[in-house]
C-alpha cells in the first residue's frame, strides 16, 4: 500500500501567506502519517518527507503560533515513521537550533518551545533505541546550545523536558564525544538546583548524576559538582533527598573512577539511610546493598578473608540492621572524611549540624572498629554538639555517641575519654563520655573507681549548671549499674560506693539551694543513694551518719566575705537541707557554720541560719542517741550557734539574724522537747528582750517559744510570764493571740510545802494569775474573733486551779462590764465541765503555738 500525498499542492499551500490554509494542510499530513497503515514502506514515506521538509522546517518561523504548533507536531509525526537517517536529523536540529540555540529569546511562546525540546527528545530516543546515537557527533554543538537554552527557560516544563532529553542522551552517548561540552550542561544545570519547583529541581539532579558519568575526573569539575548537589541532602522535599542518593548510587555503581570519589559519594547515600522519610530510607537501602555487594565482588580477595573472622557485635543496637560487608567495605576505606564531618557539627545552622551528625552516625554504623583511632580526632566536636542548644541536634549527637560506644573498641577509647573528662570539666565532654560509657560493656573496678573520684572533685561536683549536675547524676547512676557485674572485694565496693555517695550528695546539696526546694534533679539523687542503702544494706540515716562528714569536709573556702548565691555557701545550705543535723557530724557542721557567720556576708548568714532553723524542727528524728547525749549535744548547739546571737545588737543584720536564732531556738524546743527542758532555762535571762524586740518576726517567735521554758522556779519564770502577758498588748494581732494562749500554758514548779518559802511563791503566782485573768476578761471584750477564742481557752487553763481567785476577778469586772450577758456566758462557759463543742474550740487554737 502506498503512502499517497499531493506534495507539491502542500508546497504550494504552505507558500501561501493564509493561516487557516497552511494550518489545515500541516494537520492533514499530522493525521495521514498517524493513520498510515503498518505494511508501508519507510522508502515512501522518506520520499514524500524529502519533498516537503523544507517547507515543513520553514514553518518552524511563521509569523503565526499555531502554523508553528501544527508544523512541529507534523514533523514529529513523521520522523515518528522514519528510519534514523543523518540528513534528517542535521536538518531538523539546525532549525531548532535557529529557534531555540540563540542567546535571545526567538520563539516567544513557551507552549512551542516546550514542543521543540520535545522534538529533540523525540530524536534521541528513537535514535538511542535504533542503537545509532553515534550520529549525534557531528550536531553536538547545536544540540548541546538547544538543550542549555531549554535548561535555562522561564518555563518550568521546558526546563524539566530539556533535563529530560540530555538524561536519556547521556545514557547511551559516548563519553569521549560529550565529555567537551558536559561542563557547560553542569553549569546550566547548578542554575535549576535553587528552582523553586520541587520537580525541576529533581530533574536537574538527575541531569547532573548522568552527565558526571562522562566527565574528567582529573579536572575540578567533579568537585564542584559535589559541592552544589550535597546541599540538596538538606532539601525540604523527601523525593529531592532520594534523587540526590540515587545519584550517589548511579556514581558507585557506574562512574568510571568511582574509586578516588568514594569519600564524596558516600555521603550522598549514607544521608539518605538516615532521613526522615521512610520511603527514601527504603528506596535508598535497597540500591546500597547493589553497591556493597558489587564493591565485595570488585574486591572478594581481601573481603572474603575479612568476612570468615567478622564475628557479630555483641553490645549491637536493637531494631538496627547490621550493613553487609561490602557496604562496611566501602565506608572504612573514607574514614579521612569524618573529620570534614564533625567540623560541620558547629555549623551556625541547625540544619547543617544536624544532617553532619546523621552522617556521622551512619559512619559509626558502617565502620565499626575501624573508627576507632579517629576517635581522638572528633571527640571535641561530638561532645560539643551533645549540648546543643537545639533539642533534636543534642538527641543525635547522643545518639551517635551511644552507638560509639557499643561499637569502637572500648580498650582503644577508654583512656582517651578519661583524660577529655580530666582535662575539660565541661558539660559537652561529660555527656559524651556518659553516652559512650554507659552504652559500652566495660568497665573494671579500677575504672570505676576513677571515674567516682573525677565525679567526687570539685571541679565537678561542685558545679552550679543544672545540665551539668543532671549528667553527674546520671553517670553515677551508671557507675552503680556496672559496679554490679566486676569482680570487687567488699571493702573495695564499700569504698567504691562513698565516692558515689560523697559526689551525689554534693549535687544533691547545690541543686536543692538553685532552685530552694526539692526538684527532680534532687528526686533522682535519692534514688542513687536508695541504691547504695540496698546495696549496703544499711538504712539513710546510718548512711548519713557514716559518710556525710566527708562531703562535709569538702565545704571549703568559707572565710571570705562570700554572697548567698556563691558555691561554698549553696553548698553548705543544701548539705544540711537534705541531710539535717546528725550527731555524728554535728560538731563539724557547727565549726563550718561559725566560719560563716564570721566571715561570709549577711545573705549568706541569713541562708545558713534558715536553714538550721528549718532542720532543728527533725531533731528528735535525726539525733537518734540516748537522751543525756542528745541533751548534751543540743546545749553545746545552742550555746556556739544560737546563743551568741539572742542579745540585743544595733543594725539590721543584727536584727535578722535575732529573728533567726528566735526561730531556730523555737524549732529546737518543739523538735527535741524534752532535752529542751534542761537546755531552755539557761537561756531565760534572754527572753524578756526579746519579747520586746522591735521585730514582729522575733517576738512572734518568742512568744511561740516561751511555752517551752518548763520545770522552772517562780523567781525565774515570772519575768518571762510579765513579758509575755504585755505581748497581750502587742501591735500585730497575731501575737496578741499567741500571748493570751501563751500566759494560760506558763506553769512554774513550786517549792514543796516542807520547803521555806513555797508559800510565798504560790502568792506571788496567783498574784500573776489575777492579773492575767483582768487583762483577758478585758481582751475578751475584744471585737476580733481569734483574741476571743484564744481568752476562752487560756481561762479553762487557769480557772480550775485558782477558783476564788476567778471568782474574784469575776465579780470585779462585772461591775465595770457593759456588755455583762457577753461576760456572764464566759462565765458559764469556763467554770463548767467542756463539752465537745469547746473541745473542738481548744484542739482549734492548740496550733497556733506548735
Amino acid at each position: 500500500m502506498s503512502f499517497e500525498i499531493d506534495a507539491p499542492k502542500i508546497c504550494e499551500q504552505l507558500e501561501g501567506t493564509d493561516r487557516q490554509q497552511k494550518t489545515r494542510a500541516l494537520a492533514g499530513l499530522r493525521e495521514l502519517c498517524q493513520n498510515a497503515p503498518k505494511n508501508v514502506s519507510t522508502e515512501d514515506i522518506a520520499e514524500v518527507f524529502d519533498q516537503l521538509y523544507l517547507h515543513l522546517l520553514k514553518a518552524y518561523d511563521d509569523r503565526f503560533e499555531s502554523v508553528r504548533d501544527h508544523a512541529v507536531q507534523a514533523v514529529d509525526a513523521f520522523l515518528q515513521l522514519l528510519p534514523p537517517m543523518d540528513f534528517h536529523l542535521l536538518n531538523v536540529v539546525s532549525t531548532l537550533a535557529e529557534r531555540m540555540g540563540k542567546a535571545e529569546t526567538v520563539e516567544p511562546s513557551e507552549e512551542i518551545r516546550l514542543l521543540y525540546i520535545a522534538q529533540l527528545h523525540l530524536m534521541v530516543r528513537k535514535y538511542a533505541q535504533m542503537g545509532n546515537v553515534g550520529v549525534f557527533r557531528e550536531c553536538y554543538p547545536q544540540v548541546v546550545k538547544v538543550l542549555i537554552k531549554s535548561i535555562k527557560d522561564d518555563y518550568p516544563l521546558v526546563q524539566r523536558e530539556g533535563c529530560g532529553t540530555l538524561v536519556d542522551l547521556a545514557k547511551v552517548a559516548n563519553t569521549q564525544e560529550l565529555r567537551p561540552f558536559c561542563e557547560s550542561l553542569a553549569v546550566a544545570l547548578y542554575g535549576m538546583l535553587n528552582h523553586k519547583h520541587a520537580q525541576a529541581r529533581i530533574s536537574a539532579v538527575e541531569a547532573i548524576g548522568r552527565i558526571s558519568l562522562h566527565f574528567d575526573a582529573s579536572g575540578e569539575s567533579m568537585r564542584r559538582l559535589f559541592s552544589e548537589i550535597s546541599p540538596l541532602l538538606m532539601d525540604s522535599m523527601p523525593l529531592v533527598r532520594r534523587e540526590v542518593g540515587q545519584v550517589g548510587v548511579l556514581m558507585c555503581l557506574e562512574l568510571p573512577d568511582r574509586y578516588s570519589f568514594f569519600e564524596r559519594i558516600l555521603p550522598m547515600i549514607l544521608c539518605c539511610l538516615k532521613d526522615d522519610s521512610p520511603e527514601v530510607v527504603k528506596d535508598i537501602s535497597g540500591k546500597w546493598l547493589l553497591c556493597g555487594k558489587q564493591y565485595f565482588f570488585e574486591n572478594e580477595a581481601e573481603l572474603s578473608q575479612q568476612e570468615i573472622s567478622d564475628p557479630p557485635v555483641e553490645n549491637y543496637p536493637k531494631n538496627v540492621m547490621r550493613p553487609t560487608i561490602g557496604c562496611r567495605g566501602l565506608v572504612q576505606r573514607a574514614l579521612r572524611l569524618l573529620q570534614l564531618i564533625t567540623r560541620e557539627t558547629g555549623d551556625w545552622k541547625d540544619n547543617v549540624r544536624l544532617h553532619s551528625l546523621k552522617l556521622l552516625y551512619q559512619f559509626v554504623l558502617h565502620a565499626e572498629a575501624a573508627m576507632t583511632p579517629k576517635f581522638f580526632e572528633i571527640y571535641g566536636d561530638v561532645a560539643h554538639a551533645c549540648i546543643d542548644p537545639v533539642a533534636e541536634v543534642s538527641a543525635e549527637a547522643a545518639k551517635a555517641a551511644d552507638l560509639m560506644g557499643r561499637l569502637l573498641a572500648y580498650d582503644a577509647w577508654i583512656e582517651h575519654g578519661f583524660n577529655g573528662l580530666e582535662r575539660n570539666a565541661r558539660e559537652s565532654y561529660m555527656r559524651c563520655f556518659y553516652h559512650m560509657f554507659t552504652a559500652s560493656l566495660g568497665g573494671n573496678y579500677e575504672q570505676l573507681m576513677r571515674l567516682a573520684q573525677l565525679l567526687r572533685s570539685v571541679d565537678y561536683s561542685h558545679t552550679l549548671k543544672p545540665g551539668f549536675q543532671k549528667y553527674i547524676l546520671k553517670l553515677l547512676h551508671t557507675v552503680l549499674e556496672k559496679s554490679l557485674k566486676i569482680n570487687a572485694g567488699q571493702e573495695e565496693l564499700m569504698e567504691l560506693y562513698e565516692c558515689v555517695y560523697v559526689a551525689c550528695i554534693k549535687v544533691m546539696a547545690l541543686s536543692h539551694s538553685l532552685t530552694g526546694g526539692r526538684n527532680e534533679d534532687v528526686e533522682f539523687g535519692q534514688t542513687l543513694i536508695g541504691k547504695i542503702m540496698g546495696l549496703e544494706q544499711v538504712s539513710e540515716a546510718k548512711l548519713h551518719e557514716r559518710w556525710f562528714h566527708l562531703a562535709l569536709k569538702d565545704v571549703d573556702n568559707l572565710d571570705a566575705t562570700l554572697e548567698d548565691n556563691a558555691e561554698p555557701v549553696m553548698l553548705l545550705d543544701g548539705l544540711i537541707n537534705i541531710c539535717l543535723i546528725r550527731a555524728t557530724y554535728i560538731s563539724d557542721l557547727i565549726e563550718k557554720v561559725k566560719v560563716v557567720f564570721e566571715h561570709c556576708c549577711d545573705s549568706a548568714q541569713v541562708k545558713v541560719f534558715s536553714s538550721l532553723s528549718v532542720a532543728s524542727l527533725l531533731w528528735s528524728q535525726t539525733v537518734d542517741i540516748e537522751r543525756e547525749q542528745s541533751t548534751q549535744l543540743l546545749s553545746h548547739f545552742v550555746s556556739e550557734v544560737v546563743e551568741p546571737y539572742l542579745t540585743w545588737k544595733a543594725g539590721s543584720s543584727a536584727e535578722a539574724m535575732r529573728s533567726l536564732a528566735m526561730a531556730t531556738l523555737c524549732a529546737l524546743a518543739q523538735g527535741a522537747e524534752e532535752e529542751a527542758v534542761e537546755v531552755l532555762p539557761a537561756l531565760a535571762k534572754h527572753m524578756p528582750s526579746l519579747l520586746e524586740d522591735r521585730n514582729v518576726t522575733t517576738r512572734h517567735y518568742a512568744v511561740k517559744a516561751v511555752v517551752y521554758f518548763r520545770g522552772m522556779s517562780v523567781e525565774d519564770l515570772k519575768p518571762l510570764a510579765y513579758s509575755t502577758m504585755q505581748r497581750m498588748d502587742d501591735p500585730s494581732a497575731g501575737i496578741r493571740s499567741l500571748a493570751a494562749l501563751a500566759v494560760g500554758k506558763l506553769k512554774p514548779k513550786f517549792k514543796s510545802e516542807s520547803e521555806e518559802g513555797s508559800g510565798g511563791e504560790r502568792e506571788v503566782w496567783e498574784t500573776f494569775v489575777k492579773r492575767a485573768m483582768d487583762l483577758l476578761l478585758l481582751y475578751h471584750e475584744s471585737p476580733e474573733k481569734d483574741i476571743r477564742a484564744a481568752v476562752e481557752v487560756t481561762l479553762k487553763e487557769l480557772v480550775p486551779p485558782y477558783q476564788e481567785a476567778w471568782e474574784e476577778r469575776y465579780q470585779r469586772a462585772r461591775a465595770m462590764c457593759q456588755n455583762k450577758d457577753q461576760l456572764d456566758g464566759l462565765y458559764k462557759k469556763v467554770t463548767v465541765a467542756e463539752d465537745p463543742s469547746q473541745q473542738a474550740t481548744s484542739s482549734h487554737l492548740d496550733p497556733l503555738l506548735s
